[in-house]
């Protein structure tokens, strides 16, 4: 069920990654300036796995750089089109038709690491006792679904790592978790969050369409 929400959004850029038919682009956003970009670009040509953008944190007090990478995977967003072309954007399925639904199942990959190449002038402050391995493993993922001001939350279904087994130090993991978001509309508001064991929010990625 949806709950009231009356929060307001961090304001923090978001830079969403979408695949183009002949390139691939790099878009930085604002909520704010959305719907005039999604004009700029005109037309989005989505795959089966949408990327989200990435977020830096500055783990305190070691101070060590650890930066975030997100995606959204679903088979069923392959061919989808993402048009602005007209007075309002259209999401079409890959023939053509408007997309009434969102897929049921979505796995977010979510990986963390500490090698770091670029340096971000204002990375997120985040006071951590933890070694950077324990950090690492110390990651949760939730889901919060808003249709205008209503909100629910989900947990995932299931949540696993691939690549370097837990057991052994690594400055790198790489999440999966998949949740079952139950009746999702293309107009609602995706927004993944990842968590530490206490439940503080570490981070947040937006999936939106329209």
């Amino acid at each position: 069920m949806y709950k009231s929400f009356s929060g307001r959004f961090n304001p923090r850029w978001q830079i969403l990654v979408v695949a183009l038919s002949l390139t691939t682009a790099l878009y930085s956003f604002a909520q704010s300036n959305r719907a005039l970009q999604l004009m700029e670009a005109k037309t989005w040509h989505l795959h089966s796995r949408i990327p989200l953008g990435s977020d830096r944190l500055l783990l305190e007090p070691s101070h060590t750089s650890v930066e975030m990478l997100a995606s959204a995977e679903a088979a069923e967003f392959e061919g989808w089109t993402l048009d602005g072309t007209h007075s309002h954007p259209l999401l079409l399925d890959a023939s053509r038709k408007p997309v009434q639904a969102l897929p049921r199942s979505i796995v977010f990959r979510v990986t963390v690491t500490s090698r770091c190449e670029i340096q971000d002038p204002d990375p997120l402050p985040v006071d951590s006792s933890k070694g950077l391995s324990d950090f690492l493993l110390d990651l949760h993922f939730r889901v919060q679904i808003f249709r205008g001001m209503q909100m629910r939350e989900i947990d995932p279904q299931k949540t696993w790592m691939i690549g370097i087994p837990a057991d052994e130090p690594a400055d790198e993991r790489i999440y999966r978790s998949r949740f079952d978001l139950g009746d999702v509309r293309p107009d609602d508001r995706i927004v993944l969050l990842v968590v530490d064991s206490t439940g503080h929010r570490l981070s947040k990625f937006h999936l939106e369409f329209l």
